[in-house]
């Protein structure tokens, strides 16, 4: 096991060779043989490790290329148009150019899940020390196999995972560069360095899922944990509500812990939209989950939250404005998105919430998870009583603005599903809702429709309208997420897919933009579940499962169980347990 370093310090010695003061010996690494595997020929490999290797797949699976843009923007000597065989100012080409737009975005979505797995370290260390041990499987050896495999290191502590993200933020740094003006132009080695920003990213998120199991309890390959309540009608609207949006559960653990120390759990109602919500119930079943991420315009519309907090990834930018139109203030809790929130990290508690409560201020930026536990609980309590939901739409107010309607299709045409909003609105205008309750589990909740409106309608508050019956009754449950898979489970299956047995394992991951809907991701989960396969879910995906019910009103996870193995439904948790998916596979 490879230890971070060693440094020892010596104000005075005496030898035969002399006297020594402010003597100084620092070691930068230190091998333990402990580890009876010998280590691998690229332990932390650099961005061009694996390039010659790469260079051969991608010769013989060529990458396609299908333009979402004509022009590069992203030097001084543009705009470039890159149409037919013309280059850029640059010298570059369009292959190159998509190629080197697709590296930018691995780096974003690597960078965040680093960022993310760097930001909760830092907490834990500080909350649990050093040397907390990262027990983070039940009947599991092989506890980090992203790790292992990449960085030829096992894990023991918490401070052992300080060397995997010092090392992964370095090659992002590398990576970022090569996508600056007159650098990398050939786009296959392009490609490349794609493969490498996709390997950082699974031990990023493997970083990040394996400290919070470790520190913070949740669930350690247990196939069988408890069931959670999904849905609008998961949330009791009597108590006060509050709504934590994101992926950083941390500020949410604290609200929970406070809770559960002063005995508010049945006072507070506690929900989460995207995977701070999987995290959550993953702390603690009695949280619920409300949904994807897509749901977030949808959820504040309704007028439901008394308090959001926010902490980071997956969040609408405009959540600020939209939250003042239902008086419901927001915390903000990362650096990442500030909201343009005024820092009250160092105020005491009592302070911020008078200023949320009292005076009626937008929101706060609260640095410390620590302290907006607090702060959020009573200021949902305070705000509860006083808040009035003046924008809140009726059926008669939205025939009334329906009549407005131009019909001139640019709600459609704007629709990234091709819905057909502008006829539900006109329906809508004789008082015919079917057609907008229709549109409700196709909508992605982008609300670009409501910025191509010239009448500037509230379309997506429409929906919500339109679908007022089904909402009522939108109540689900769904299996907590389980984290990693056990070795134990692995090594049961591992003959029968060699054999056939099995066919194989599909994994649902990503985010809510479905073009048919959430039905169909239900669908397509017990196709495969009827075919034997091992099928997992993660993130967005795993809640929009929950959304289906059979004829006898039980979904899939009330009816498969939750172990890897042919015909079983694994929820691991959430985005950042992706890690255990393909560290299964």
């Amino acid at each position: 096991m490879p230890k971070r370093d060693l440094k020892l310090k010596i104000d005075e010695v005496s030898s035969p060779l002399g006297i020594f003061k402010g003597l100084e010996i620092q070691v930068g690494r230190i091998y333990d043989d402990d580890w009876e595997e010998p280590m691998g020929p690229s332990p932390f490999p650099g961005v061009g490790a694996f390039r010659s290797w790469d260079r051969k797949l991608l010769e013989r699976y060529k990458p396609f290329y299908m333009p979402f843009c004509d022009l590069c923007c992203l030097c001084t000597y543009g705009k470039c148009d890159l149409t037919g065989d013309k280059k850029g100012a640059c010298g570059i080409t369009m292959a190159g150019q998509q190629s080197r737009m697709v590296l930018i975005a691995a780096c974003i979505g690597a960078s965040t899940h680093a960022a993310h797995a760097r930001h909760m370290l830092e907490h834990l260390l500080e909350e649990y020390g050093r040397d907390a041990p990262l027990d983070v499987a039940l009947n599991t050896n092989v506890e980090a196999p992203h790790i292992r495999l990449v960085c030829g290191l096992r894990p023991k502590t918490l401070k052992d995972l300080e060397e995997v993200l010092d090392y992964v933020e370095s090659q992002l740094v590398e990576l970022i560069a090569v996508a600056h003006t007159g650098q990398e132009g050939d786009p296959i080695d392009f490609e490349s360095k794609v493969f490498h920003a996709g390997m950082l990213d699974h031990v990023s998120l493997e970083v990040a899922d394996i400290e919070q199991i470790a520190t913070l309890g949740l669930p350690k390959g247990d196939p069988d944990t408890p069931l959670a309540d999904i849905g609008f009608s998961s949330i009791d609207t009597s108590k006060p509500v509050i709504l934590c949006i994101g992926h950083n559960v941390l500020p949410s653990i604290d609200i929970i812990d406070y809770l559960m120390d002063h005995d508010l759990f049945g006072d507070v109602e506690i929900g989460g939209i995207c995977c701070t919500a999987h995290d959550m119930t993953r702390y603690n079943k009695r949280a619920k989950i409300i949904g994807p991420m897509s749901w977030q315009l949808r959820f504040i519309r309704s007028g439901i939250p008394d308090l959001i907090v926010i902490d980071a990834q997956c969040l609408r930018t405009d959540i600020l404005a939209e939250a003042q139109k239902i008086g419901a203030p927001v915390i903000a809790t990362t650096m990442k998105s500030c909201q343009g929130l005024p820092d009250m990290t160092d105020e005491d508690p009592a302070k911020i919430v008078a200023t949320l409560v009292e005076e009626g201020a937008p929101g706060a930026l609260i640095l410390n998870p620590r302290k907006v536990g607090e702060v959020a609980v009573k200021t949902a309590m305070g705000i509860k009583p006083k808040r009035v939901v003046t924008t809140k739409l009726d059926r008669p107010k939205v025939t009334e603005m329906a009549k407005r309607c131009r019909t001139c299709s640019e709600c459609d045409r704007a629709c990234p599903n091709n819905l057909s909003i502008m006829d539900s609105v006109e329906a809508a205008a004789d008082g015919v809702f079917e057609p907008l309750e229709d549109l409700y589990m196709y909508c992605v909740g982008c609300a670009r429709c409501e910025s191509a409106c010239p009448e500037d309608f509230p379309i997506i508050s429409f929906i919500n309208v339109g679908a007022e019956e089904t909402i009522l009754n939108e109540k689900f449950s769904i299996r907590v997420g389980r984290g990693a898979i056990q070795d134990v489970e692995i090594r049961a299956v591992g003959r029968a897919i060699v054999f056939g047995e099995i066919p194989g394992i599909l994994a649902l991951v990503g985010c809510a933009n479905y073009p048919a809907g959430t039905n169909d991701v239900a669908r397509i989960t017990e196709e495969f579940i009827k075919r034997r396969f091992i099928t997992v879910a993660s993130g967005c995906s795993a809640m929009n499962i929950a959304m289906t019910k059979d004829e006898d009103g039980i979904n899939l996870y009330e009816k498969y169980p939750g172990t890897f193995d042919a015909g079983s439904l694994v929820n691991v948790g959430s985005c950042v347990s992706n890690c255990h998916i393909t560290g299964a596979a």
